[in-house]
Parts: C-alpha cells; sequence; structure tokens
C-alpha cells in the first residue's frame, strides 16, 4: 500500500531531538510485515506557541530548512527502500518563494499551505479568512517546481480561494498537480476537517486522488472499532461513486506517536498501524473488485505522485 499522509519526518526529527529512535524500529517492523510500498512522509507545523507546548524542553527557534534537512536525511538511513514523497503541512515558517525553491532541491515535493491555525499564506479551521497574496505567489511558485497541492486542513474559504486561483492558472496551460491527502467526507460525517460533496465535485477537472484517512474522529462519532471500519467504508465508496475509482485513495495519519514521545492523550484509529495494510486489504473485499483495490490501496496514489519521482 501507498499511505498518501503520515507524519514520518516530523517522527523522525522528534526521535531526533529525544536520541531515541526506538519508535522508529517499530515503524520498520510495520512496513515490513504490511508490505507498504509508500508514504507521503509529512514533516509538519503548527504556529510558534503550539509547538512551544507540543515540544516542551525539546522547543528551539525553528528553521523549516534545516528541520526539513535532518529529518530527511534520517529518513534515507532508517527507511532507504521505502518510496517516499516529501511533504510539509504548515507553511508557517516558509519565509518564501526563495526558501520553497531550496526545500524543493532537498526533496520537497507536496505542500500543504495550512495547518488548523491562520498564516501568511491562508487559514485552517481556526479562522474564516482565506488565501493571501502571499499565499497565491507560494502557490505559484510551487507549481513552477512541480511540488503538489494538497487541499486538506484549508478551511471553506481558502479551499475556495485556492481552487479559484488553480483553476486560473490552469487556464494559462500550467501543469498542476492536485491532491487531497488526509480527509474524509462531509456529507457522510459533517466534521470540519472533511470535504463537502460540493468540495470535492470543485476539484474533479484536477483528477486528484483524495486519501481517506482512517484518523477515527474523522471517521464517524463512535467509537466502535468495528463501526469505524463500516463507515471507513462508506467514505471511500462515497468518493468512488462522486470521482470514480481513480481519485480514491488511503491514508492513516496516524497519531499513536503522540502518547508514545510526548504523553498525549490516545486517539482512535479505525486500523492497528502495525497491521494496516492487511487490515484495509482485507475490508475491502466485500466492497471493491480486486482491480479497484489495487487502485486504492497503490496504484491511484503511484500514478498521481510517485511515478514523477522514479
Amino acid at each position: 500500500m501507498i499511505d498518501l499522509h503520515y507524519d514520518l519526518l516530523s517522527i523522525l526529527y522528534y526521535c531526533y531531538k529525544k536520541n531515541d529512535f526506538r519508535y522508529i524500529k517499530k515503524l520498520q517492523e510495520y512496513y515490513k510485515e504490511n508490505n507498504v510500498r509508500g508514504v507521503v512522509a509529512n514533516l509538519y507545523f503548527m504556529n510558534e506557541e503550539e509547538m512551544k507546548e507540543e515540544m516542551k524542553e525539546l522547543f528551539e527557534p525553528i528553521d523549516v530548512v534545516e528541520r526539513f534537512r535532518i529529518s530527511t536525511t534520517l529518513f534515507r538511513k532508517y527507511f532507504p527502500n521505502l518510496n517516499a514523497v516529501y511533504s510539509i503541512e504548515g507553511c508557517d515558517f516558509i519565509q518564501g518563494p526563495e526558501e520553497l525553491e531550496k526545500l524543493y532541491q532537498l526533496g520537497l515535493r507536496n505542500i500543504l499551505l495550512v495547518w488548523n491555525n491562520k498564516n501568511r499564506y491562508g487559514s485552517g479551521n481556526c479562522s474564516s479568512d482565506g488565501l493571501t497574496k502571499e499565499g497565491r505567489v507560494l502557490l505559484r511558485k510551487a507549481i513552477d517546481l512541480g511540488i503538489s497541492i494538497d487541499l486538506s486542513h484549508m478551511n471553506p474559504k481558502t479551499f475556495s480561494d485556492t481552487v479559484l486561483f488553480l483553476k486560473e492558472e490552469k487556464q494559462k496551460g500550467r501543469d498542476i498537480t492536485v491532491i487531497v491527502s488526509h480527509s474524509n467526507c462531509y456529507d457522510l460525517y459533517p466534521h470540519v476537517r472533511n470535504l463537502s460533496d460540493e468540495q470535492l465535485l470543485s476539484i474533479k477537472e484536477f483528477s486528484p486522488v483524495v486519501g481517506l484517512v482512517s484518523y477515527g474522529p474523522f471517521v464517524s462519532s463512535s467509537e466502535n472499532r468495528e463501526d469505524l471500519m463500516r463507515k471507513y467504508v462508506e467514505h471511500l465508496v462515497h468518493v468512488r461513486d462522486l470521482l470514480g475509482i481513480d481519485s480514491v485513495g488511503v491514508s492513516t495519519d496516524d497519531m499513536k506517536f503522540g502518547p508514545a514521545l510526548f504523553g498525549d492523550e490516545d486517539d482512535i484509529q479505525v486500523f492497528d498501524y502495525s497491521q494496516v495494510g492487511k487490515q484495509i486489504k482485507e475490508l475491502l473485499k466485500d466492497t471493491f473488485t480486486q482491480e479497484e483495490i489495487n487502485k486504492v490501496l497503490y496504484e491511484n496514489s503511484y500514478n498521481k505522485l510517485f511515478r514523477r519521482e522514479v
């Protein structure tokens, strides 16, 4: 399978700061056991106060280029045989187009402009503001470089502004790669992080891949594992019916590292990350054909993002 969103670069960086890579050893075993062949390896940034609260004594002034350099170097050391698309979520600390190009030269291939907070480029769910002038400039540079634009985490205004901007750029003949790495369907479960049918249909012309995310709070209000699995399949089917099978992918955004590394409260995941590939594959057998399962678990994501890197 390919996991379209996992905070693996952040986990590597935090393990580096702690000088403790035991959690990484577990992940190596998980990927081998589940035939995980690729991951959109993500480095996330919240605002400075949130980063201080999470990292506590590990916090230091944020140099996004250096943090990216360290985490990708560690990725190549610990996961040399795992295909990766390097991603940054929350562009708060990217100073502008020139720094984006530095990150591209280091391997960056996917960006999410915002996390939940508002930054210089746009806004997540904690604000109602939209895409800024600086955001348009950064997106234009990303398109120039061939960096994919990931629409997860945007609030409705930033989402609609961004889609309009991307359509305008597409009309100019620009080649634009659009994905939604880790969001589910608002019309099935009205969580603020999910996307409505109207939003999903608005990006159909980009032939996006949507990573339906197995993070429990975005799937259903239920805390029962069987209920969550059933609802997760409904999200997959809904996007298949709305956009077509070639737009369906999977992501985990598995947050179990929070309790392990920072002592956070444990959140509900639909699947056990140690068995995620096997569990998803088995779950889909009653609803999808084998050809469709291959597309959902691997081919769609590979063709959209990873083929460019081969």
